[in-house]
């Protein structure tokens, strides 16, 4: 069970942080302007979690856990408090990395 748990932390990361990520990309409006701090962070930890999805467990298993992440990103499209999201998404990946660290 715990061999599973550093793969889902990287997916939840992936996740919770894509849709905001996505923002960058297709909008321009006033609100996103002034969240765009959580927008950079978002951007930070969805890019190191899809790196580290298929850097670390290869490119079959980097890829499933990439879809996982996208289908809560896809679940958690709805959710309100970007800031929340975002922020659970980082903590989620620091606890991956942290994880990882000790599995060394």
């Amino acid at each position: 069970m715990w061999h599973i748990l550093p793969s889902l932390l990287l997916s939840i990361s992936l996740g919770l942080s894509w849709n905001r990520f996505l923002l960058t990309f297709t909008s321009r409006s006033e609100p996103l302007q002034n969240q765009m701090p959580v927008t950079m962070v978002a951007a930070a930890v969805s890019l190191s979690a899809l790196a580290l999805s298929v850097a670390d467990k290869g490119l079959l298993l980097g890829g499933m856990l990439v879809l996982l992440g996208l289908a809560l990103a896809t679940i958690s499209k709805s959710l309100p408090h970007p800031v929340i999201i975002v922020g659970l998404s980082a903590v989620s990946l620091a606890a991956y990395l942290q994880f990882t660290l000790h599995a060394l």
